[in-house]
């Protein structure tokens, strides 16, 4: 009978590195230690492995050529997209290629069919992996980096949403609101609850102790839906809106309407300066582009690293909204 054939992973997984690690050791890379050249090449030997095209694309000529991988909830979000234009464009001039993947919940042939493609390493949006998923992408030494949702012991870049929810009540306060609103999203999220925690909280200590809230779905369109509703009521005089698609609608519904609510977003995308929106900035592009940059990193490390928590602190855009 055959032997069964070795692959990158296999000598990945023997010689505890990344993929990366192994690809720039085959291509004679200078960016690799000594140690951990020998000790790859020691598996590559002892198993008789003969470098494939695929497995060689890796690194080549000082210029990194891999294939990083996105899991994207939604790419219509104007949040999500201004990340990932960022990404794309750090990475469109080293050689590296995306792939995106839709996944909106846990399903292990997502990951297997990520696993298929041989990526370098992935990308993950606003949600988190299960325990087999999680295992499935160790188990073939594949470096992953969550985007926007915050753990304690992996890599992620993440945003102090709790303090972005208090500039968002000092903002309301500074313009005289006394009757705030909180449009959650729906299906909800930990930045929606974060948002709320750190929004509340700064109303409190300014003596507002109940504030009004409702939930919708991630849209201009159901911002301006809710907005109407809150006009109609006239119960409101400010609202925080959990996104600025959610803000844009509801800016819409107060210009047509001719009130005075005061409306404030969250994310700082590109259209909210257009549309005069008033929010609190996470900096969509540079949270691409440090993503982009961690994720090198982790691409480069011969083994797995202490996890990188790195969070980005929200500005205040006032455009008096």
């Amino acid at each position: 009978m055959g032997r069964n054939k070795i692959t990158i992973e296999d000598i990945a997984r023997e010689a505890k590195v990344g993929l990366g690690t192994v690809s720039r050791v085959l291509n004679n890379s200078s960016h690799v230690s000594e140690e951990t050249r020998k000790r790859v090449l020691d598996v590559v030997k002892a198993r008789q492995y003969t470098p494939s095209a695929a497995a060689s694309k890796l690194a080549r000529n000082d210029v990194i050529e891999s294939t990083v991988g996105l899991l994207l909830p939604d790419i219509g979000n104007h949040y999500f997209f201004e990340i990932f234009e960022s990404i794309y464009r750090k990475f469109r001039g080293l050689g590296i290629d995306l792939l995106i993947f839709n996944y909106e919940k846990h399903n292990p042939k997502v990951i297997r069919k990520v696993l298929d493609t041989q990526l370098s390493a992935l990308l993950i949006f606003a949600f988190r992996l299960d325990d087999t998923e999680r295992d499935m992408l160790r188990q073939r030494n594949v470096r992953y980096l969550y985007i926007d949702y915050p753990r304690e012991e992996e890599h992620c870049i993440f945003t102090d949403n709790a303090y972005g929810g208090r500039l968002a009540a000092q903002y309301l306060l500074g313009k005289g609101v006394q009757r705030p609103c909180y449009i959650a999203v729906d299906p909800p999220a930990q930045a929606n609850t974060d948002r709320k925690d750190g929004f509340s909280a700064e109303l409190n200590a300014h003596g507002v102790h109940e504030f009004k809230t409702l939930a919708v779905g991630l849209s201009e369109e159901d911002g301006y839906r809710v907005g109407m509703k809150i006009i109609e009521e006239g119960t409101c005089d400010g609202v925080f809106c959990y996104c600025d698609d959610i803000a844009t609608g509801v800016v819409r519904a107060v210009r047509e309407r001719g009130s005075h609510l005061r409306v404030i977003g969250f994310d700082g995308v590109r259209t909210t300066a257009h549309v005069g929106l008033s929010t609190v900035s996470q900096e969509p592009g540079k949270i691409g582009s440090e993503a982009a940059s961690l994720i090198m990193r982790l691409m480069m490390e011969p083994e797995f690293s202490q996890p990188i928590r790195h969070c980005i602190t929200p500005v205040l855009i006032d455009r008096n909204s």
